[in-house]
């Protein structure tokens, strides 16, 4: 496995992002320049495993000082997860991540402290402050459940309607994948959430994010931050925000993507935080995406607006028989998964999402296990650590097998049947 050299700058786009790392994700790091050598190794997800060997170099609380991209004294207080030859990644209480490269690094002390996460007070807090940073003026308050800190600016009643639907998609997505026999992580802290009251605080959040191309989204998940920020998408074009939780219910019902959108973002947020996927490893676009999408498919027949998992995504089916029209290569399936160039491409990026949406439901539907064994086989790759295209191909034939025009074939024959 190949480490690149351009792995973490001080400003990633959603662009880059996608390109080196996958999801609908974004990173901001300290500093340009860390070209990690990994010489330890514990990652955000190994935390959260129970059973897991590894553990981080310290369970005391460290203080790190550096400068910052402008030559500015800072400071962060947290746990080495990687330590390289010429920097270090660290988690803070709230799991952020942060890269400091080694020129930049002034000083580390480990304290007597022991390293915990933030409690929910904390994290609400530090949500807020997030908040008040990106200049966003608006009244705050802080929602919490049994696994999510929400801080919002929306009437509560939506912060209320979203921490429920949360809750609903968290306990689905256990039980679907401990069916199926990947057993997830438990959670190392309640996961944090941002929700903004319009477009417009959205985009100053992006902004603050330094994820500009977000801010014309609906929501996104940001991997540095373990962090989903969304916007009240059932207050837009002059309606005023719903007062009450069944008010927001019936518009849900008449927006399709409000709660997609929920659903897309937190099966990124769960994904990373249980085991399944890691922060700032090797993940496929194709298969993080994949697997966001095969969640995210709204039952607006459904009062509470969501029910049931791995319904036909129409959209997505829709997008892929239309890409089958004219534009898709006899190697696409290859394309999509050597590498994430696909996604990355204005030109290509629609179809490649649709493409990822069907390649997922196909191998979920007909090859659970197999699927399942490359979910495991993904999940233990590195912080930091990145594969060459080949290998990224190889990695899926050990478990699909290297007959990419047999599985062609079955892929667009379950397609055509899917109603």
């Amino acid at each position: 496995m190949q480490q690149h050299p351009e792995m973490i700058n001080n400003v990633l786009s959603r662009r880059q992002w996608l390109q080196r790392s996958g999801g609908a994700i974004v990173a901001a790091s300290v500093a340009d320049g860390f070209h990690p050598k990994i010489r330890s190794v514990c990652s955000a997800q190994d935390v959260d495993d129970a059973t897991s060997s590894e553990q981080p170099e310290s369970s005391k609380l460290s203080v790190i000082r550096f400068r910052d991209e402008t030559g500015n004294e800072t400071s962060v207080e947290g746990r080495v997860l990687v330590r390289a030859s010429d920097g270090l990644l660290i988690e803070d209480p709230a799991r952020r991540l942060w890269t400091v490269p080694s020129p930049q690094l002034d000083e580390e002390t480990e304290t007597d402290r022991p390293f915990t996460f933030f409690d929910s007070a904390q994290l609400g807090s530090r949500l807020v402050e997030e908040g008040r940073a990106a200049g966003i003026e608006a009244d705050f308050h802080v929602h919490t459940t049994d696994n999510y800190v929400i801080a919002a600016s929306t009437q509560e009643a939506y912060s209320e309607w979203t921490s429920q639907l949360l809750e609903r998609m968290k306990i689905a997505f256990q039980s679907y994948w401990k069916n199926r026999r990947f057993e997830l992580s438990p959670l190392a802290s309640s996961l944090p959430v941002l929700i903004l009251s319009n477009q417009s605080q959205f985009a100053k959040m992006a902004e603050f994010d330094r994820t500009p191309a977000s801010a014309t989204g609906q929501g996104y998940y940001l991997v540095t931050a373990n962090r989903i920020v969304l916007f009240d998408l059932t207050a837009q074009n002059g309606d005023t925000p719903a007062t009450n939780i069944a008010e927001v219910q019936r518009r849900a019902q008449r927006i399709p993507a409000s709660v997609a959108t929920v659903v897309h973002e937190a099966t990124h947020q769960i994904a990373f935080n249980r085991g399944m996927h890691r922060r700032y490893a090797d993940n496929p676009v194709w298969l993080t995406e994949g697997m966001a999408m095969y969640f995210e498919a709204p039952d607006l027949r459904s009062r509470r607006g969501w029910s049931g998992i791995g319904k036909v995504n129409a959209s997505r089916l829709f997008r892929f028989r239309e890409f089958l029209k004219s534009k898709r290569q006899p190697d696409s399936i290859e394309t999509l998964v050597k590498d994430n160039s696909r996604f990355g491409d204005a030109d290509s990026a629609i179809d490649a999402y649709a493409e990822a949406w069907a390649l997922t439901y196909f191998l979920i539907r007909t090859r659970i296990r197999d699927y399942t064994q490359y979910l495991k086989l993904v999940s233990q790759n590195q912080p930091l650590d990145w594969d060459e295209p080949e290998e990224r191909l190889a990695e899926f034939q050990s478990v699909f097998g290297s007959d990419f025009a047999k599985l062609n074939r079955e892929l667009l024959s379950f397609t055509r049947r899917l109603r």
